[in-house]
């Protein structure tokens, strides 16, 4: 039963009165709290008054505009969904409108089952947020300011493994070999490991070796005399010299030339360089972090890596995992990238809502860590409110999971059932829904071993002698039907097991007359 407290309240601001009549007799009749604002500073007033879920915004009015509005209105209330309407449309005036936070944008004159359908995808989208909001406030964060400014995020096994194990070497001058993916955060251990060392105050460099061209990272690495090659107008000092008591980390070793990596080597072992050019040594006490995400050991086996290097780098090795195998860290590195980018002010949004945090427990993360942070601050720019909706998450990102989520409920082959007593059922609105028993069905052509007909294929046949045209449409119509049945007449779970939005689903109802 619908309640004074949570009927959807809508505020129009339109200096036309005609419009703004039209828009409450259609409002008001879909049982809506409907309030109007003949100008901007009005509509300022009213929504401070009423807090409105959704706001239909005028762009041209007399005094203030609709774009000076909408800016102030998300100051009034971050959470409102807010509509622009104008008759004077421009591509500068979408970019704005959407840049200051808009909902979304409408052309005059609009269809009302436009405008119907514009302002329940919003309503649902205020919803969603108010339910977000209210989980938030239930949990609290354990990500400290500690955590933030480290950059190393997780509680689960495998990362405390992890960092028992940069205690364990960070006092020590032991030689550290990290290996992992790509994005997978190596260069934070790297330097975890430096900040908790003994050499904390001493110079750290970190080199990118797969950065540098092969000609100069000798150069780079250790230094070169004047005249030494063309180009060499000065003496350059390496980075091994500048970095005497000190840490290098050099990053992505694997992609090292083998003629660098007995220079390399020599550092390591003896403690000493030369410069390109000359034949000086020079004594360096330098600790060495590397870093790779390629195979060494195969890499040794086909003589692209010295292994004796491998060995005097391998002395301590930290294995960092993939995201995939730590998806219980999901949340946590989500709230610490959300709280990085607030302190930073590079986005507005604080936190994700349960149902979009359900999608991305789901992704499989190919680029690790670095796509999470990559993908939430894609989102939480595109975020309206002060929480990510699922809306906001890249649609290849849904996309993916949803394909994930058909790989892994395909049904599998049962054990040869005693006897078959399931026949095809005509497709029919009136048809009842049978209770699922929670067992995986067998697909038709294992049971009992026989070939028979997909199942599918019966349907479409059935469908295709029924109506010869717009199949889809009559097979979405009758997968609804059943979907509102299973769930009692529920729109939110039916949506969840369609696959679609709420939105959509009541789009739907409406276009098949279902509600009636």
């Amino acid at each position: 039963m619908t309640t004074a407290e949570n009927t959807p309240k809508i505020l129009v601001i339109d200096d036309d009165d005609d419009l703004r009549y039209s828009l409450k007799r259609v409002f008001s009749g879909r049982d809506y709290i409907v309030t109007e604002a003949a100008s901007g500073e009005e509509g300022l007033d009213m929504a401070q008054i009423h807090s409105p879920h959704v706001i239909l915004l005028d762009n041209r009015m007399k005094g203030m505009s609709g774009m000076e509005a909408l800016q102030h209105l998300r100051s009034i209330n971050p959470n409102a969904m807010i509509i622009l309407m104008t008759a004077y449309g421009t591509t500068q005036t979408t970019i704005e409108a959407m840049k200051f936070g808009a909902f979304d944008y409408i052309m005059k004159p609009f269809d009302l089952k436009k405008i119907l359908s514009l302002t329940e995808s919003a309503l649902a989208a205020s919803t969603d947020l108010k339910a977000a909001s209210d989980a938030g406030e239930k949990t609290t964060s354990k990500i400290s300011q500690e955590d933030i400014e480290g950059g190393i995020i997780g509680s689960s096994g495998a990362m405390q493994t992890v960092f028992k194990m940069i205690g364990q070497v960070a006092a020590s001058d032991v030689t550290v070999m990290i290996t992992g993916e790509s994005g997978t955060g190596k260069e934070l251990i790297a330097r975890a490991i430096f900040k908790n060392s003994l050499r904390s105050q001493k110079p750290y460099i970190a080199v990118n070796c797969a950065a540098i061209p092969e000609n100069l990272i000798e150069s780079e690495l250790f230094g070169h005399e004047k005249g030494s090659f063309t180009g060499a107008t000065s003496q350059r000092i390496g980075k091994f010299e500048l970095c005497d008591n000190g840490t290098i980390f050099l990053d992505e070793i694997g992609d090292m030339a083998l003629s660098t990596q007995t220079k390399i080597l020599r550092a390591l072992q003896e403690g000493e360089i030369q410069r390109v050019g000359s034949s000086d040594t020079i004594k360096v006490n330098v600790r060495m972090l590397a870093a790779t995400n390629k195979p060494l050991e195969a890499m040794v086996k086909e003589k692209t890596f010295r292994e004796d290097l491998y060995y005097r780098l391998n002395v301590v090795r930290i294995q960092l995992p993939p995201l995939r195998e730590r998806m219980e860290d999901v949340p946590q590195l989500i709230d610490f990238v959300l709280k990085r980018l607030a302190r930073d002010s590079k986005a507005d949004a604080k936190s994700i809502s349960p149902e979009a945090l359900g999608v991305l427990a789901k992704y499989t993360w190919p680029g690790n860590v670095r796509e999470l942070e990559n993908l939430v601050y894609r989102s939480a720019v595109m975020a309206q409110g002060e929480t990510i909706l699922i809306k906001d998450l890249p649609h290849e990102i849904i996309g993916a999971v949803g394909d994930l989520n058909k790989l892994t409920t395909l049904p599998v082959q049962a054990e040869p059932a005693p006897e078959v007593t399931r026949s095809a059922e005509p497709m029919s609105s009136a048809a009842p829904i049978a209770p699922t028993t929670g067992a995986v069905e067998a697909p038709a052509a294992t049971i009992l071993g026989a070939p028979t007909e997909d199942p599918f294929d019966t349907i479409y046949q059935k469908l295709r002698k029924e109506h010869q045209t717009n199949l889809l449409e009559h097979a979405e119509r009758e997968i609804i039907v059943r979907a509102l049945q299973e769930t009692g007449g529920k729109q939110v779970k039916a949506a969840e097991i369609l696959g679609m939005t709420r939105a959509t689903l009541r789009k739907r109802i409406d276009q098949y007359n279902l509600g009636k």
